[in-house]
């Protein structure tokens, strides 16, 4: 990558200069100090709880982290993570202290990322950034840089309460030229597409109602038994020597390094997963099966999970694979997000659907969101009634 190089000075009537600047290891105290400032106890993402995970990603040339400084005081913290292979980047960790909010530092700090990594040097196609609920100053900020709506994750996060997300990504030329069209989706995954279909002006989907071996729901799924893993070096380095296969090739999962194995005792599925345990979310990040069924796979690994304490489990499908759609669905995976151009294979890239699980009641008393977000919120909750409650009333004997 090209030596990295951002520094800007933001002028303040009354208070001294604000500089923003790339982090140095030296400001890591400091930076865990703001975050604690903002959130208290409660954050969570483990680059900034975990020092050593700190300083490798201050030192990483696939990251960059933003610092606001005032009189040695760091009053504003970004990270943008980037995977140079697959051109895609990740924003997130945004945080202003208090005082300093009305300088716009957020928004600059993103900008300047931004355009270095799309414009100025063209290390990625697209950014992608999760930006929370508890009131609507993140979705504006990602709307103000152009950013497009991509749905939602549903009480994804389970802290003081369940937290709701949102996904939102910016999309440069090169990504839409390099995009395969025409998805085959399932008719309930098309109200989702049709959201961000609007605001990019794609063709439409194909539609493809197929039906798996439980979309009647008239036997139960059954359950593989999973035994976990959670040693995280063998887990890491297995990982690495591990390439997905079967149901799992149409996955994906960006900027995750798997901490849990589900391994059933045959060795017939191994699934990788991604576990926090603080705030009780977990995604699959890939895995290897000879079980025909993919409903079977994710039905079992929710029950595990869930027994594992998690509030929370999410997997990505692309947006070509009708039946494996459908197996998602019939485990009672909801979509929720419509993501496209996130999976980069050759020359070309894919779009993407993001199904979620949650055990826990639906709670949205304390979600703050925009119009379109509420447009999804929508959609998944229809969907979700008919997956959990209106059963009931079509299982009825005659």
């Amino acid at each position: 990558m090209a030596h990295k190089k951002i520094e800007l000075i933001i002028k303040s009537e009354g208070k001294s200069d604000v500089v923003i600047r790339l982090a140095k290891v030296q400001d890591m105290r400091r930076i865990q100090m703001l975050y604690a400032e903002v959130y208290g106890g409660s954050y969570s993402i483990p680059i900034v709880t975990d020092k050593e995970k700190m300083r490798r990603a201050i030192e990483d040339n696939e990251y960059y982290w933003l610092v606001a400084e005032c009189q040695g005081r760091v009053v504003g913290s970004l990270v943008y993570a980037l995977d140079l292979h697959y051109r895609n980047s990740k924003a997130f960790g945004a945080v202003v202290s208090q005082e300093f909010r009305k300088l716009n530092l957020a928004y600059t700090m993103m900008k300047l990322v931004l355009d270095d990594i799309t414009h100025n040097k063209g290390l990625v196609d697209l950014v992608y950034a999760t930006t929370r609920t508890a009131n609507y100053a993140p979705q504006k900020l990602t709307e103000s840089l152009g950013f497009i709506k991509l749905g939602i994750f549903p009480n994804s996060n389970r802290l003081q309460d369940n937290e709701t997300h949102c996904l939102t990504g910016y999309f440069t030329e090169g990504a839409l030229q390099r995009r395969r069209a025409r998805p085959r989706l399932i008719p309930e995954v098309v109200p989702f597409f049709d959201i961000v279909r609007k605001q990019i002006n794609f063709d439409k989907a194909q539609v493809k109602d197929v039906k798996g071996e439980y979309t009647e729901h008239k036997q139960k799924i059954p359950l593989l038994h999973f035994e976990a893993i959670t040693a995280p070096e063998f887990v890491k380095n297995r990982w690495r020597k591990t390439k997905s296969s079967g149901f799992f090739a149409h996955i994906f999962m960006p900027f995750h390094e798997p901490n849990l194995i589900l391994i059933t005792p045959d060795q017939g599925t191994e699934v990788y997963l991604t576990i926090n345990q603080k705030d009780k979310y977990s995604v699959v990040v890939g895995g290897m099966t000879t079980e025909k069924s993919f409903a079977v796979v994710l039905e079992s690994l929710a029950q595990k999970v869930s027994q594992m304490d998690m509030a929370y489990v999410e997997v990505i499908i692309d947006a070509y694979s009708p039946a494996i759609q459908r197996d998602a669905l019939d485990a009672r995976f909801i979509p929720s997000a419509y993501f496209p151009c996130a999976k980069r294979m050759g020359g070309k890239r894919y779009d993407c659907i993001v199904f979620s699980r949650t055990f826990d009641i639906l709670d949205f008393r304390n979600v703050k969101i925009i119009s379109l977000y509420k447009n999804f919120l929508r959609e998944y909750l229809k969907l979700w009634r008919e997956n959990y409650i209106e059963l009931v009333f079509k299982t009825e004997p005659k």
